[in-house]
């Protein structure tokens, strides 16, 4: 018999598990490409918000925002988004990166800039998480 299916048989429960796993990451993955929104890996960041004047937008509640943040980085929490979009109106023609906890809130309120008229819409590749994980600087 194949070794490799000798070792699926014999360690099914390993094998089941990496299997959901590698599932998750690919629906995960196809989601937020669905979404049409591109996403940013830390270091692409910094090179936009050196490069291209990006202003990154956290949607975190204020209360993790103040815990630590990225360095410039405005405060508009995910419950006043939508209430509070016309505060972003000034920043229509420069690219926006929209940073959450772990990168999965950010790309729905993309949407909705986009749906709005902004056109150079981003999202943090994992969020905050990944800016940690990342070594990134933050401020408090």
């Amino acid at each position: 018999m194949n070794p490799l299916l000798t070792f699926f048989v014999e360690h099914w429960a390993l094998s089941g598990t990496f299997l959901a796993i590698v599932f998750i990451l690919l629906v995960n993955e196809w989601r937020h490409r669905s979404m049409g929104i591109p996403q940013l890996a830390p270091q692409d960041l910094v090179n936009l918000l050196n490069h291209s004047a990006g202003v990154v937008v956290d949607i975190r509640t204020q209360a993790r925002f103040e815990q630590g943040h990225i360095i410039g980085a405005i405060n508009l929490p995910q419950a006043d988004f939508q209430g509070k979009l016309n505060t972003l109106n000034k920043y229509k023609t420069k690219p926006l990166v929209l940073v959450c906890a772990n990168g999965s809130d950010a790309p729905k309120m993309a949407k909705i800039l986009n749906a709005n008229g902004f056109n150079q819409v981003y999202f943090l590749a994992n969020g905050m998480d990944g800016w940690a994980t990342a070594g990134m600087p933050v401020v408090k």
